[in-house]
């Protein structure tokens, strides 16, 4: 089955066809939020809307009339054809989720059967899996964690009951007697009842525990804290640390109970009282050290100190993070015993050459940090060698764009061709700056092919880039080239998206000369280790300044080709169609002279002369369009404008013609919109648009067909239409039938092609547009707009000539 929108049907390509409701419920489905596809008891596609394209990444045409599970093979004993089968089967509803593996999309499918086959309604719910699945795993989470505290922790209710513990609750429990099935001190024992009854000789700060929990519980307070000792039953005594906080979020009251044993740190203060002594007398030592450490960590350089044996003695904060090591894993240690099995060698090795040579030694290692590189000097000394350590990332950073901006202006100069050009940019830019490279231009103002140039490391990437250009591509990458297109500036895209989840950085540049965008050079990066930074920002405009330059160039270049051919080709046509009457006036001149010669005055004579009139008529006509078309080329058509009242307008042209198309028996009729308002406009150049749209309709639609001029309001425009019922425009030469000459050079059809080209420089010159439709075998609609005047701005102005 296959639903088109505008029937009232679905058909069968040939087979039988049922009723499905106005053609509005088509339009409805292809709008839906939910992907909808039906197939027929053949299990063919019978119908795909928009949504079921991009769910089932294949477009409708490769789909319908196919069989479902030919075209997914994957999708055969699964739950998706046991679903299907039993809708069929049964004639019932279906309703299922499941996971489409091909697809990595989790699916919520509805699924209704018809005499016709089934109709399948699908929604992409791998959000909502995602979302119950990360729910379920943080509430595990959270539960493991708590289990692995060694705080004693419970969760109470506004009332004080229990209504979850930890593991380390439940186990501190059952060591005093009191297992969790007793409902004395597990879930659902009444905590502040218990608190409340508490008596005995250290049951003392029971009272308070009872007051702090009932403060929180009636908003007085926010937190409790209490320490309290806890007699075992061995006799040893340990301490607590209470803690009862209110839980923060919405939703019924919670209270936070936690109970940490502090015994450790009762005892560990103990201890520091019968340390402070010698702590005090070992501050003094340090105090000389921490001073020189001090010095060394505000340093903006790394800093490392080694012994005579090759052991770090001493490193700073910088250091620590070249290293990629924290200090207390460095210090007593060679680098080959702490470090990578690589960077370990590299730095013994420098320092071996130190020790050796006696004197500094300097050599440029890669640091720990991505992407970042160091300067290293080694100095000996009697005791063993310092080292330090220079970021010189940015200096590397720079010689290589050098380069490879060198390397870009060799390849500008060696060929005038845009797309060898830049075909060569976006291989010398991936992998070395970009992990993807894309250089495109847009029509440009003198009608330039679009252009669009990808480089890329994986096959993704490269589509990925691709679709960026497509029209309505509404990807964060396409909505930065979208940007930079409309705002002409540097647009940065900082880290993944959720179209775009691989993606780390990209950057789009417009592409500018004489203040005015040509295309947009993107770069990608998948890699965390190569972001654009603002400090390269500046490097990757020089790039698109030097790629403008040569777009730039090679436009020209082409241009200044195509008028030599277009001057050309005028040339000979014009001189064609100017010779062809010419000598059809020397022959019709000469059979009038020897008529005349012979005394001949009849009808013969009278006759040649009607013919070189309307020979020279021609001639005159062509001449006229040649000025014409130089006119509205030069923008200074010169409009006489005035106020038009459309019907009568489409009047006028409807009695100009009827005679022309009554003879080549077709029908000329007229279709007026509702509430058409006045327009102002040049009547004669108007009418001069109508009749070559008209002229060529009739000399294009074979007799007995129709010809419909029609009128209707668009917002603050009237939009004008000639449509015939001939055999249309092929699709390969739609783009260009405006194009002066094109018919004349390229269709082989009568006339010298300026007809058209006429038309269209005439509505740009009244500020509107014009475009044509042919859908194949379908006839031709040309289509025009003019500004439409208001009730006021129609009364109040009168004829103007710019």
């Amino acid at each position: 089955m296959i639903l088109r929108p505008g029937q009232g049907r679905i058909s069968g390509g040939g087979t039988a066809a049922i009723e499905e409701g106005p053609s509005h419920a088509l339009d409805i489905l292809e709008h839906i939020s939910d992907a909808v596809f039906s197939f027929d008891r053949t299990w063919r596609f019978t119908y795909v809307n928009t949504r079921a394209e991009w769910l089932l990444k294949r477009p409708r045409s490769e789909l319908i009339g196919r069989k479902v599970l030919k075209e997914f093979p994957q999708a055969r004993g699964t739950v998706f054809e046991q679903e299907y089968q039993r809708a069929l089967a049964k004639r019932v509803d279906v309703a299922f989720e499941a996971f489409y593996a091909p697809l990595e999309t989790w699916v919520g499918v509805r699924a209704y059967p018809s005499k016709q086959g089934l109709l399948v309604f699908c929604r992409d719910i791998s959000a909502r899996k995602q979302a119950e699945q990360a729910l379920h795993e943080s509430e595990q989470f959270l539960r493991s964690t708590l289990d692995s505290l060694s705080t004693h922790i419970a969760i109470l209710d506004g009332q004080g009951t229990i209504l979850a513990v930890n593991a380390a609750w439940r186990r501190f429990a059952r060591e005093n007697g009191c297992p969790e099935d007793s409902g004395a001190c597990g879930v659902g024992a009444d905590y502040l009842g218990v608190t409340d009854a508490a008596q005995g000789a250290f049951s003392e700060e029971a009272a308070f525990v009872a007051a702090g929990i009932r403060d929180i519980i009636t908003g007085r307070a926010e937190s409790f804290l209490q320490e309290y000792p806890c007699h075992e039953p061995g006799g040893r005594r340990r301490w607590f640390l209470m803690r009862v906080t209110r839980f923060v979020g919405q939703g019924p009251l919670r209270l936070v109970v936690a109970h940490e044993d502090i015994t450790g740190r009762h005892e560990a203060g103990e201890a520091l009282w019968r340390l402070a002594r010698e702590e005090a007398a070992r501050e003094q030592a340090e105090t000389a050290r921490e001073r020189l450490n001090a010095v060394l960590e505000r340093i903006t350089d790394g800093f490392a100190a080694f012994d005579r044996d090759g052991r770090f003695t001493y490193v700073n904060r910088h250091a620590e993070a070249h290293f990629g090591r924290m200090r207390e894993a460095l210090l007593g240690w060679r680098p080959a015993e702490v470090l990578s099995e690589s960077r370990g060698a590299v730095m013994e090795s420098l320092l071996l050459r130190a020790t050796q040579a006696g004197t500094p030694v300097e050599e440029d290692q890669p640091s720990a940090l991505a992407d970042r590189w160091l300067r290293v000097v080694a100095y000996p000394s009697p005791e063993g060698l310092t080292v330090y350590f220079r970021d010189v990332t940015e200096q590397r950073r720079s010689e290589l764009w050098s380069h490879f901006l060198s390397e870009v202006s060799a390849a500008s100069a060696s060929s005038l061709d845009w797309g060898d050009v830049s075909r060569s940019v976006a291989k010398l830019t991936v992998p070395t700056l970009a992990d993807g490279c894309a250089i495109a231009t847009p029509v440009g103002p003198h009608g330039e092919e679009p252009s669009t140039v990808v480089a890329a490391v994986t096959p993704y990437l490269e589509g990925a880039l691709h679709a960026v250009f497509r029209a309505g591509s509404a990807s964060a990458l396409g909505r930065m080239v979208e940007e930079a297109l409309r705002t002409e500036a540097v647009v940065h895209l900082h880290g993944p998206s959720r179209d775009a989840p691989c993606v780390q950085s990209a950057v789009a540049v417009p592409l500018m000369t004489q203040a005015r965008p040509l295309g947009v050079l993107v770069l990608v990066s998948l890699r965390p280790d190569l972001r654009y930074e603002a400090q390269d920002l500046s490097l990757v405009q020089e790039l698109a300044r030097r790629a403008a330059l040569v777009l730039e160039n090679a436009r020209l270049y082409r241009t200044a080709r195509q008028a030599v051919t277009t001057r050309d080709e005028t040339l000979g046509i014009v001189s064609h169609d100017l010779r062809a009457p010419l000598n059809t006036i020397s022959l019709l001149c000469n059979g009038a002279e020897r008529r005349l010669a012979h005394g001949d005055n009849g009808p013969g004579v009278t006759e040649a002369l009607r013919k070189v009139r309307l020979v020279v008529g021609n001639m005159d006509r062509l001449i006229d369009d040649l000025l014409e078309v130089a006119r509205v080329e030069s923008g200074q058509p010169g409009l006489d404008l005035e106020t038009l009242d459309v019907p009568a307008l489409l009047g006028q042209v409807q009695g100009f013609n009827e005679p022309l198309a009554a003879d080549k028996s077709l029908r000329l009729e007229v279709s007026l919109g509702p509430d058409l308002p006045r327009v102002c406009a040049d009547r004669a150049r108007v009418l001069r648009v109508f009749q070559n749209l008209v002229g060529n309709a009739i000399k294009f639609t074979p007799p007995g067909g129709r010809i419909l001029l029609k009128a209707e309001r668009r917002e603050a425009q009237v939009c004008f239409c000639v449509e015939d019922t001939g055999p249309g425009i092929d699709a390969t030469a739609l783009p260009h039938v405006f194009d002066r000459f094109w018919q004349a050079i390229h269709a082989h059809k009568a006339g010298v092609g300026l007809g058209l080209a006429i038309v269209k420089g005439v509505v740009d010159a009244h500020g509107g547009r014009v475009w044509v439709e042919s859908p194949p075998g379908r006839g031709a609609a040309f289509f025009f707009t003019l500004p439409a005047l208001t009730e006021a701005s129609g009364d109040a102005e009168g004829p103007r000539h710019p």
